[in-house]
Parts: C-alpha cells; structure tokens; sequence
C-alpha cells in the first residue's frame, strides 16, 4: 500500500486525523524506561486513536548507535496499516539526497519524509524515486525566525508562496507523492496555502505545547479530495505523564485530542452542508 492508501484507511478506520508524534526526550522520559519501551507502550496505548506517527529523527541521533537501533525497532513495530512519516527535514544536493532518499525508504523503511526545499527542488526528487511514498516539503515552519526567510521579500510575494507554486508543479508530474508542512501556528497563512494549493496533503506541526490553532486546521487542512491532514501532537500526548503510567496517560491525553478534533470536523462540516461523495469529492 502506499503512503495515501495506508493515510485514508487509518483516517477512515479510526476516525481520526491525529498524528502522534514519538520523539524520546531523555529530560522528559520516566525514571528507568528505555527509548523503545518508551515509544512501544504509546503505540500500544494509542494504535486504535492515530492516522500516523511521526518520528523525528534528530532525537534518535542524540542517543548515538542505540537512538538508530531503536528508531529502526520502532518503525517496524508499528503496524503495517498504519503509515510511518521520518521527521528528518532533509534538505540537501542531489548527490547528497539520493542517499538520504535511500536511508529513509530503504534502511529505516519509513513511509514518508519530511524536506527542507531551501537549497532548490534537486533536494527533492530523489526522494520521489520510490513511487508510493510521500515527502512534505516545509512550506510554513512554526518557530516565528522563520518569517525572516520564508516571508521574503514581501506579504503579498512571500518565499513560501513561491515553494508551494514549485509543489503543485511536481504533485502534477508525481501524483500521490507530495505533500506540504504547514504550521498551525500560521493561521493566516495556512488559510492562503490551502487556497494556493488545494490537491496537496498537509502535515500540521505547531499544535498542543506550541499553541497552534487547532480549527483553522482542521477547517482548511483538508485536501479538495477529502484527505485529512496529519494534526502532529507530540508532547503533550507522550509526556502527558513522566511517571510509570505514562502510557495510561498518554492514551487519555490522545482520546481528548481526537474528541476534539471530531468535535471541531463536525460543527464545521454542519456550518458549511460539506458532503463527500465516495470519490472524497
């Protein structure tokens, strides 16, 4: 199955459009549990609440051989159904991506991956190699210094808008393969990347400790197809609790995120009579 094809059955079976971020944080995990253990029991405790998990991998990294050993560990735990997304925001030439390309799809064998396109799209298409997968090029990021580049030169003729043009050029010659990260704390200009761009998935960081808007989410998230964005929560759910009930915890801290983001489809989809054939359309 490929990236879209595991992304709608998860949404549709679990009806939901969360994904849960797993990133081991040796400041913020409990006393005596490992990073696998760790990432194992939130899987276990959330599986039937997720349309994805999200991996990033600089937190595996910081943990040397064993962070690399685990992130591999991790991603072939998680059930097949369920697709995978490696955090990494690549973003280098050509030659360089290539392997990058490799690494992610071959060695980890992850679903998708996250790209920085600032180097120009040669950091891109190798990863569009490997027909079924997904890459979400950083369009909007959510730490506020990013406005001093991706809002260049001008509001009405940002970076971002350009990098979005360059997305829907590739998602016509790469149908299924592209997709956009948007931060949900951008409101404004999650609202304007979604009418620029309105085939293109989106994955949504910048939500629960960061204090993203969840409904501007969910309300312009979704693609003109019916495919729901992946709404990225991670600390707020993994470490809901650092004691040994950090699973039970993290269950709870999911279920209200998915009550919520229901909650919010539904008052939205009644406001504007939204109807889907059973083509999404």
């Amino acid at each position: 199955m490929s990236f879209l094809d595991k992304l709608r059955a998860a949404q549709d079976q679990n009806d939901s459009w969360l994904c849960v971020g797993l990133d081991p944080s040796s400041e913020q995990m409990p006393v005596g549990i490992d990073v696998f253990t760790l990432n194992k029991r939130i899987i276990d405790a959330t599986i039937d609440l997720v349309c994805a998990y999200k991996l990033n991998l600089d937190f595996y990294l910081a943990y040397g051989l064993e962070g690399v050993k685990a992130l591999q560990d991790i991603i072939a735990y998680i059930p097949e159904h369920l697709p995978t997304v490696l955090d990494a925001k690549f973003g280098d030439v050509g030659y360089t991506a290539t392997h990058s390309a490799r690494a992610a799809f071959e060695v980890f064998k992850a679903d998708a991956v996250t790209l920085n396109p600032y180097v120009g799209m040669d950091a891109v298409t190798p990863f569009l190699a490997y027909p079924g997968k997904m890459v979400f090029v950083l369009v909007r990021s959510s730490n506020t210094t990013g406005n001093d580049f991706q809002c260049w030169p001008s509001d009405k003729a940002p970076l971002f808008r350009y990098v979005t043009a360059q997305l829907n050029t590739l998602a016509e010659q790469y149908p299924d393969q592209i997709g956009a990260g948007v931060a949900a704390t951008q409101p404004r200009d999650l609202i304007q990347i979604r009418s620029w761009a309105p085939a293109l998935p989106f994955l949504i960081p910048g939500l629960g400790m960061q204090g993203g808007d969840l409904q501007q989410a969910i309300e312009h998230g979704v693609t003109r197809t019916g495919i729901g964005p992946l709404i990225s929560v991670t600390r707020s759910i993994i470490y809901a609790s650092q004691e040994q009930d950090f699973a039970d915890a993290a269950r709870a801290a999911a279920l209200d995120w998915v009550s919520h983001i229901r909650s919010l489809k539904e008052s939205y989809y009644e406001q504007t009579n939204y109807k889907r054939d059973s083509t999404g359309t």
